[in-house]
């Protein structure tokens, strides 16, 4: 009888211990768990946040930056130059509406071909919007330069520069330089103008052979 209890008290164990097993595993590994997870925790808490999309990585400085915001500015032809505060991450579009776009006189030729709407901004940027009339104006200047150019390239190489006198376009003083040349035969040279040759000079019995003769390789058309 009395093995015969002790076979019923030992199934009974054995099916409470079968029973609870599982969750006093569950237990055990939690309590041993636990440490790690407490460390483990801690230390993502100590972790900073270099995500990309975080605008205290985007922007260092403290105040707006920090919040995703920026100041940029346009001047130029617009209807409202200045310096605004925009969101980080808007583009040259909404800066210009900000503004409230373009000037009537602002340079659509700029805008058409050079000005790209859709950059991004940056903090600190500056943008200036040109006039229509600046260039043309540039346009002008360009032009008289290049003619201003052309002229002194052509002074460069013209006789007077090459140390040749013109008897068709030097004045009697230029003239009167000739050896030989004084005011008479200087005002007679300018008298019996035009020449299509230096060699005219004896034809139209301006210098006689000898003078002609001494001044011809000073001398140029």
């Amino acid at each position: 009888m009395f093995l015969m209890h002790i076979k019923h008290l030992s199934q009974r164990l054995f099916w409470l211990i079968f029973r609870f097993l599982p969750a006093c595993l569950i237990v055990i590994a939690l309590v041993i768990a636990k440490p790690a997870l407490e460390s483990l925790r801690a230390s993502a808490e100590s972790l900073e946040c270099y995500c990309p999309s975080c605008p205290e990585n985007l922007l260092p400085e403290a105040g707006i930056q920090a919040l995703g915001q920026i100041k940029v500015e346009i001047a130029g032809a617009v209807k409202k130059p200045g310096i605004y505060e925009l969101n980080l991450g808007e583009r040259r579009a909404d800066l210009l509406a900000v503004a409230g776009g373009l000037d009537a006189e602002a340079s659509l030729v700029f805008m058409a071909k050079t000005f790209n709407l859709s950059i991004p901004l940056e903090d600190g940027e500056k943008i200036y919007i040109p006039y229509a009339w600046e260039e043309q104006w540039q346009l002008t200047t360009f032009k008289e330069q290049a003619v201003s150019e052309n002229r002194e390239d052509e002074q460069s190489t013209s006789p007077e520069n090459n140390g040749l006198i013109s008897i068709n376009s030097a004045d009697s003083k230029s003239l009167e330089t000739l050896p030989g040349i004084g005011e008479k035969r200087a005002s007679d040279i300018i008298a019996n103008r035009p020449y299509s040759s230096i060699n005219e000079l004896l034809t139209k019995e301006v210098l006689s052979q000898t003078l002609f003769d001494s001044i011809k390789e000073l001398i140029s058309l």
